[in-house]
């Protein structure tokens, strides 16, 4: 009798162990975001024209193989022609609290415009359309206008696992 408590006891024990979940078997998701900016009705495009007044539409696919975790926009001036690798997609960092937004102006570019809006995609999404439009407004907050001309509009996403891709397009912005 003690023999077969032992045997069960030890068949027990060894179904436990291997019941287990064995963390080293959970795959880490390195891989990065993907921006898809070749969807019908891609908004912004590469040379596209905005005028202040207006707004600009923005429609593009972002894909993760796991999950997405945000967004961000960022327009600013390229008066000096400054690249951002705008042909190959690469990694960019904001440190803006979500949901914070700036319009504003810089006194060491005139009056150029500038926007940063970081964005949150519903938990669980491993595809997300971005369909919305924003606001180019005519004056700065000093009652001035915006300098037309040269602009970068980047998108930054961010996966849950902290990867970020970013695409950049060189756009024009104008006054009417």
């Amino acid at each position: 009798m003690k023999k077969l408590l032992t045997i069960i006891a030890s068949a027990l024990i060894m179904s436990a162990i291997t019941s287990c979940d064995n963390d080293d078997d959970k795959t880490i998701d390195t891989e990065k975001p993907q921006i898809n900016a070749s969807i019908d009705g891609a908004s912004p495009a590469n040379a596209a024209t905005f005028y202040f007044g207006e707004e600009i539409p923005v429609k593009l696919l972002l894909t993760d193989n796991e999950e997405l975790g945000s967004f961000s926009v960022n327009i600013h001036n390229n008066f000096d022609h400054h690249s951002h690798s705008t042909e190959e997609e690469g990694e960019e960092h904001h440190d803006h609290e979500e949901g914070e937004e700036h319009h504003h102006h810089d006194g060491e570019d005139g009056d150029a415009f500038q926007f940063t809006q970081d964005y949150t995609i519903p938990a669980g999404s491993t595809q997300f359309l971005i369909d919305t439009k924003i606001a180019l407004p005519v004056k700065s907050d000093d009652g001035d206008e915006y300098d037309g001309g040269d602009y970068h509009f980047m998108l930054t996403v961010t996966d849950k696992a902290g990867f970020s891709t970013f695409k950049a397009f060189e756009i024009k912005i104008l006054q009417r």
